[in-house]
This record gives structure tokens, sequence and C-alpha cells, in this order.
């Protein structure tokens, strides 16, 4: 694996500018966070090893950081072109190209447990979901890896404790915490992460609603330094290893075999590596260097959160209906119900994450026909 800002970079590319599908001799992923992000420097890395090693150095990616390819809106539309043959994807950044996969993310699953949520979206989003699949192939593309946040917090420019404090504030919320957002009285604001620097800078935003490692990050530490102590709960799938489908298919069944083994690292990596461990040590920096606080939440704010599920899943099912989606109250709780039986698992995980990447390899990639994805 090759952290590169090369010639590479247009390998896609045709005379023009127009995107040709065409997979690159070497792959490459194109990757929008910073190279700083945990996924550059640490998860991605890894997971590119091992399938160079596993192929025999058949397969070796190129990871190109800082959105040079692609940013987050336009990284599935990259992908699928064939501009870049791996990407990160959010989906509630084109919820009409995903409807299920943005549906699924607008579930903001109660609590702070991100290794039941990654393993149970998985789990949802591969065996239970044919839906999530179609559309995959709609677009040309492979959901591999996919992992889920810490808890989201409310991070504000100045402290909020109640619904009173809430009520007015522009937050940077997507999916289900826009909704939450809103019931509280805010007005949420469909910002990507990078765009969200600035507007706080110049006073754009006044909350986010973010995973506390992101104040390190992605800088939001500088302005945004009241930082209430309530979780939010936990949103997913963010897909680590979004891939072009037909560059998946054209691949040997060992290689083929190699990235579903390195996807479920990759889920096992990014959610403990960054989402527990690194979450909560670059959060104890911001406070001790860069002044973050935390505010205490009152009971009104703690009663509206840990209500939000139930208040919501009407809502859930409503939009699910008008993106098209046939059933979305069924789709809701397997998902919910693959979150509990993963909470077992969760805790005999135990923040393990060859445990975790063996757990998932067990419950849902060996259950998985390559050819027919």
């Amino acid at each position: 694996m090759k952290l590169t800002v090369g010639f590479c970079a247009i390998a896609g590319l045709a005379i023009g500018g127009n995107i040709t599908p065409v997979m690159a001799e070497t792959p490459i992923y194109g990757s929008w966070p910073p190279a700083s992000d945990y996924l550059n420097t640490d998860t991605l890395p890894a997971a590119f090893s091992m399938i160079e090693e596993e192929t025999g150095g058949d397969v070796t990616w190129d990871l190109i950081a800082g959105g040079q390819l692609a940013d987050g809106r336009g990284s599935l539309a990259a992908v699928g072109d064939g501009l870049m043959q791996g990407g990160l994807q959010i989906p509630v950044y084109t919820p009409g190209a995903m409807p299920s996969l943005t549906m699924l993310y607008s579930v903001v699953v109660p609590g702070n447990d991100p290794v039941a949520v990654a393993g149970a979206v998985s789990e949802t989003l591969f065996l239970d979901c044919a839906e999530c699949l179609a559309e995959e192939k709609e677009n040309n593309v492979l959901p591999l890896g996919p992992f889920a946040s810490a808890s989201y917090r409310l991070m504000c420019t100045e402290p909020v404790a109640s619904m009173a404090d809430l009520k007015g504030k522009r937050i940077r919320a997507t999916g289900g915490y826009a909704e939450m957002a809103a019931m509280g009285g805010a007005t949420p604001m469909a910002v990507t992460l990078t765009e969200a620097v600035s507007l706080l800078q110049r006073g754009g935003l006044d909350c986010l609603m973010a995973a506390r490692e992101w104040l390190q990050t992605y800088g939001y530490g500088e302005y945004a330094k009241q930082v209430t102590d309530l979780p939010l709960g936990v949103a997913s799938p963010a897909v680590g290893l979004l891939m072009n489908r037909e560059a998946f298919l054209d691949m040997s069944p060992e290689a083929q075999q190699a990235h579903l083994r390195a996807s479920a690292y990759v889920t096992a990596k990014h959610t403990i590596g960054n989402y527990v461990e690194r979450d909560q040590e670059s959060f104890a920096h911001q406070q001790a260097e860069m002044g973050v606080e935390l505010v205490a939440p009152g009971a009104d704010l703690t009663a509206m959160v840990g209500g939000f599920i139930e208040e919501d899943k009407a809502r859930l099912i409503e939009n699910g209906k008008a993106l098209g989606l046939k059933d979305p109250a069924t789709l809701i709780d397997s998902y919910l119900a693959n979150v509990e039986k993963w909470r077992g698992y969760s805790a005999e995980i135990d923040g393990d994450v060859e445990a975790f990447a063996a757990k998932l390899w067990d419950e849902v990639y060996s259950k998985l026909d390559p050819s027919s994805l």
C-alpha cells in the first residue's frame, strides 16, 4: 500500500476529462478525509497490506488522501464510474441513489456501543436487505467494510445543557440526528464534515452533532469547546471500502476472498480503533490541551434523547416509503433485532479488533457468494 499524491490519480481519466470506467493496473482508493484521519493512517494501510500479502502482491492498492479525486458527496459516482476503485461513502450524502442504506443510517441506535451497531449493520446489509445490494448494483459498487462511529455528542460554541439552550441553535446534523435536532427546536444543517469547519469559524454554525474524535481530526475543537456529556446514540453504516463492483468481479476468487476478509477487518479496526480507543484518547487531549469542557445535561434534554428512537420510528417508516422502499418497517425491525444480538457479541469481543473481525467473518462474510454480489 502506498499513500500517493502523484500522477496515478489520473489513471481513470480520458482526454477531455471524461471518466473512463477502466480498472487501473493498481486499484486506487480516493479518500476525502484529511491525510491525518485514522482511516488513512491506520485502518486502510493495514487492510491493504493484508490484501497485498494474501494475493502475493497481485493486488496493491494506492491510497490518495485529502479529497484529491472526489469529495464526500462525489465519492459514490467516482467509484461507480471507475475514476477510482475504492472510497468512503456516507449514504445520506446521496439519499436518492441509496435509499435503503440512507434509511439504515438514519436510525439512531440508543446507547454507546458502536461494536454492536457495526456488527448488526453488516449482517443486515449483506444478509437481510436484498434492496441494499440491488441499489449497490445499480450504482456499480459494493458496500464493503461498513463501520459505526462512536455515539455522537453535542459540541457547541457555548454551553448547551437544556432544551431551552438547544432551541434555535444551528446544528450540523445528518440522518436521524437532524430529526433529533429539530425535535429539540434547533435548525439542522446538512453540511459535510469538512464544510463544517469554516462554518464554525465564520459563525454559520453554533453546534455539531458529531463524534468526539472529530474535535481533533477536523479541528472542531478550535471553535466548539463546549461538549454536552450525553451520548446521543450511534449511526451506521459509513461504508469504509466502497468498491467498484466490476473491479471486484474481475478479480480472481482468491483476491475476492482477500477483499472480503479485509472488509471485516476495516469494520473492526475502524470501529474500535478510531471510534472507541481514539475517540476517548483524543477527547482527553482536547480537554487537556485545547480547553474543551464538559457540560452536564439537564433532565429535559436527557429525556428527549432517551425517548427519541420510539418517537422517530413513524418518521423513519414514512421516509422509507417516500424513498420508494416497499417495507421499511421490516427492515428497521430486522436491524434493531440484529443490534440486540450483537450487543451480546460485543460483550464477548470486549474491544479486541481481531476478535471482532473473526466474528464478522463467521457471522457475515463467510456466508457470502462473491460472484452473486
